[in-house]
């Protein structure tokens, strides 16, 4: 039986506005769309929020995890929250802007996390096919000038934007870089902040037990409780809101799914989201440098794209930095060799495509079968098939220079911009099912564990012996539901590389895995890079997937 369901409370809210009070101008043909799909069968949650009613672990505070807004960041600004003179949503975001700043203003975060969790209604809702009116909704959505700007508020755009507002200002030549010259540069301002090394040190899982855990963690305390300052606690709260702020932008660019290459501006108009847009400043130099400080890789943030406190929340951030040297690289190599429209380029053309669910199935609808059935039938996450992976990586001697030279930047402070040609490398994978069992106590509980095998070989170029390899690893969830995959390089029986990577939109997206390869022994020196892999076939046996068919 088919009907139309009625949107979740977020997307109702979202989707209902007059387009005079719609967030950033978000078009009001959404609120005419209607879609047709099958009954949700989702369990309700029977709280507002995790922990508000739990008698043993009642946290009535929001914090930078919480997956939905509430009024306690509001609240906390009186002279807006409880004016009578000022009652328009569209005022009281004003007032608290000018009070705080546009990035640290709590109600621009209420509304980020509404359209986060609009899109990802849409998104989880939409046909598989790319002619979905879910996926054309959000593809004209995100044609506005307005919202695109909604993907360039993570620190990676605000580091760009003020270190080239900034050059005409001797003492802003070097922002947040090495030079010691940044007015931003200490833990009370919010772009100080934006250090990926700084936030390590802060949660770094490597220190000694007790030593100040609670404090250095970010662990919300009274003023009382804790001996600091009103301003102090107020300056503590400034900086959570500006993390979850450029989180969820990037969070958002990540699922967008075309990596915007220049950094925004108004008279480029609603097509410099593509890849060949060569208006504007560049943001690889910026994004490079973020990917390879070796400062980032903790034993807290499991070398891969998490945050550096055990927790395996991802760190959005890091992946959407990932994402953009990434799809830097691969142009550069497509225009170099002219290889457009080839298996070697990947899904990351269009917004929003390959980030449905079993968006990467290419097999005909589910059919009875016998019992025990197959281990790759039992398979969630559909790794059995052929993949395409490609690795970047810098002249060791130059990553060794940039991380380790004389003149290096305190661990507030980023590294400066990386001009450098990294070479590329794209390997064909064959991977196959051979093992499943129930998640572990770190893991996520929603579906288990699953163990693979398989052979790579260098696509391009065709002979690079350091690509030819065994193959094996897992995939399970999260413990907050993403899809982790780790692999391992096995060189004549010995494992020599690794990766730590997160499947973007979640398990069966055709987007693909973006993380980080490394030393497997986590060696502090490097080398370390970035990698992502995508699927390009479900038959692992395929003879005909060869170079010529790539």
């Amino acid at each position: 039986m088919q009907r139309t369901p009625r949107l979740s409370h977020v997307a109702c809210r979202l989707l209902a506005r007059p387009v005079s009070q719609a967030p950033n101008s978000l078009l009001p043909k959404l609120s005419t769309c209607s879609i047709t799909r099958s009954l949700s069968q989702s369990t309700c949650f029977k709280y507002p929020r995790k922990d508000s009613q739990h008698k043993d672990s009642i946290n009535p505070e929001a914090t930078e995890y919480s997956k939905s807004g509430t009024d306690d960041a509001s609240a906390r600004h009186a002279d807006t929250a409880f004016d009578p003179h000022t009652t328009r949503p569209a005022e009281q975001k004003d007032k608290v802007g000018k009070d705080t700043g546009a990035s640290d203003n709590p109600l621009e975060v209420l509304e980020l996390v509404e359209i986060l969790d609009c899109v990802k209604y849409l998104l989880n809702n939409a046909a598989v096919h790319t002619s979905s009116s879910n996926l054309s909704v959000l593809d004209d959505l995100f044609k506005a000038q307005k919202n695109v700007e909604l993907l360039c508020k993570s620190s990676l755009f605000e580091w760009a934007k003020k270190a080239n507002s900034s050059k005409t200002t001797s003492t802003l030549g070097c922002p947040l870089g090495g030079c010691g010259q940044s007015r931003h540069n200490t833990l009370t301002e919010p772009i100080g902040d934006s250090s990926p090394s700084e936030e390590c040190q802060q949660v770094s899982g490597d220190r000694a037990p007790g030593d100040n855990e609670n404090k250095n963690a970010g662990d919300v305390s009274s003023p009382k409780e804790s001996g600091v300052t009103t301003a102090a606690g107020a300056a503590k709260h400034t900086l959570s809101t500006y993390r979850r702020f450029r989180q969820l932008s990037a969070e958002l660019h990540c699922l967008y799914g075309v990596p915007i290459q220049h950094l925004p501006r108004s008279s480029i108009g609603s097509h410099h989201h593509n890849l060949r847009v060569s208006k504007g400043v560049k943001l690889h130099p910026y994004a490079r440098s973020q990917v390879y400080d070796l400062r980032q890789h903790q034993s807290s943030s499991f070398w891969g794209p998490f945050k550096c406190d055990g927790s395996q929340n991802v760190d959005w951030e890091k992946v959407e930095s990932l994402m953009v040297i990434l799809a830097y690289n691969i142009q550069r190599f497509a225009d170099r060799y002219s290889v457009h429209g080839l298996a070697l380029i990947p899904p990351w053309d269009k917004p929003f495509i390959g980030v449905t669910p079993s968006g990467l199935s290419t097999t005909s609808p589910e059919i009875e079968r016998p019992i025990p059935l197959p281990l790759e039938c039992r398979d969630p996450y559909d790794v059995t098939g052929v993949w395409m992976r490609v690795v970047c990586f810098l002249d060791y001697r130059e990553l060794f220079t940039f991380n380790f030279s004389e003149d290096q930047p305190l661990v507030t402070q980023r590294r400066p911009p990386l001009e450098a040609e990294e070479a590329i490398r794209f390997i064909v994978i064959k991977l196959h099912a051979t093992g499943i069992e129930e998640p572990g106590e770190n893991d996520g509980k929603g579906l288990p564990v699953v163990h693979f095998q398989g052979v790579s070989a260098s696509a391009l170029p065709p002979v690079d012996p350091n690509a030819n390899s065994s193959i094996r690893g897992t995939v399970r969830l999260t413990p907050q539901g993403e899809v982790r995959w780790t692999t391992f390089s096995v060189f004549h029986g010995e494992e020599r590389w690794r990766s730590e990577g997160i499947q973007i939109g979640g398990r069966r997206c055709a987007r693909g895995i973006i993380g980080f390869w490394f030393d497997k022994d986590f060696d502090p020196y490097g080398p370390a890079g970035p990698t992502a892999f995508w699927k390009v076939s479900d038959d692992p046996e395929e003879e005909s997937f060869s170079m010529e068919t790539v």
